[in-house]
């Protein structure tokens, strides 16, 4: 009898082993494989285009609209300048209302209804979003296919993806503090300034980074707001301008020149690895305060 417990003790054991054993096994390869998807792709680009990367290249302006020889400089500063103003409409906005949502609101249907809105934002695809810009701005606004307009869009699209993130960042925050806050009697405002603010900041910079680098691969919302096939005018408002991702889409599509395609695809892989080392330093620093 004591030989048959014991068996009845240890296969469950055994089984729990085994299973254990095969998840780790399965989670091991998710997770290389999760990694090297990535670095491959990084790897390829790097093989292939490392050699058009020259500063005549990457500081020079293009020969014409009939190639894709010369530089990409316009479309370098077309991007960054697309994605900053962008940031600068789609963040306070998100910020406040992911703080309002998570903090000031004290109705969970209004809270569950906002995220759901949210949510299927962040899932509206970048030609919806081009559309909308082009009805609204281009034609309604008569802002013209230009920086402004497009800016305005990329800034659209951003917005829920920073939302949603700036949430989950806030409504994470250690609720001790808060009471303890709440009981010492201190400001709603004060309260969140100082306790909850500080402990969400990685998270935020987080939402904030994959935004822009969503952003910065967006070619889709520039159809019809903002890009250009040629232009070698300095940036204005209410003039179009050239962008990395639909440039590497007419290199591609309409020329096909392979070479400047790779090349292109490098530095704009090598801004958003930029982007991704300066939040990494930003979120450091904010957890070390």
């Amino acid at each position: 009898m004591a030989s048959l417990a014991e068996a009845r003790t240890a296969f469950p054991v055994a089984r729990t082993l085994r299973s254990d054993r095969i998840y780790l096994a399965l989670a091991w390869v998710a997770g290389v494989l999760g990694c090297l998807a990535p670095v491959g792709i990084f790897a390829y680009l790097l093989v292939n285009g490392i050699g058009t990367l020259t500063p005549e290249f990457v500081l020079g302006a293009p020969r014409s609209a009939l190639d894709g020889g010369g530089g990409i400089w316009p479309a370098i500063k077309g991007t960054l300048a697309l994605v900053g103003l962008g940031l600068c409409g789609a963040f306070p906005l998100a910020i406040g209302a992911a703080a309002y949502l998570a903090e000031f609101n004290r109705s969970p249907r209004v809270e569950a209804a906002a995220r759901f809105c949210i949510e299927a934002l962040a899932a509206v695809p970048g030609l919806v979003y081009s559309m909308f810009g082009y009805a609204l701005l281009v034609v309604g606004l008569k802002l013209r296919i230009s920086l402004a307009a497009g800016s305005i869009t990329l800034g659209c699209v951003m917005l829920p993806i920073i939302l949603v993130g700036a949430h989950e960042a806030f409504k994470a925050a250690d609720p001790a503090r808060r009471e303890a806050g709440l009981v010492l009697g201190v400001s709603h405002w004060f309260l969140f300034r100082r306790i909850v603010w500080p402990a969400a900041l990685p998270g935020v910079v987080t939402a904030t980074v994959l935004a822009a680098a969503h952003a910065l691969g967006a070619a889709a919302p520039l159809l019809y707001t903002a890009a250009t096939i040629f232009t070698r005018e300095e940036l204005a408002l209410l003039q179009p301008v050239m962008a990395l991702p639909t440039h590497l889409y007419y290199v591609t599509g309409e020329r096909g020149a392979t070479p400047e395609a790779y090349g292109t695809a490098l530095v704009l892989a090598l801004l958003v690895l930029l982007l991704a080392a300066v939040a990494l330093v930003v979120k450091r620093r904010g957890g070390q305060r």
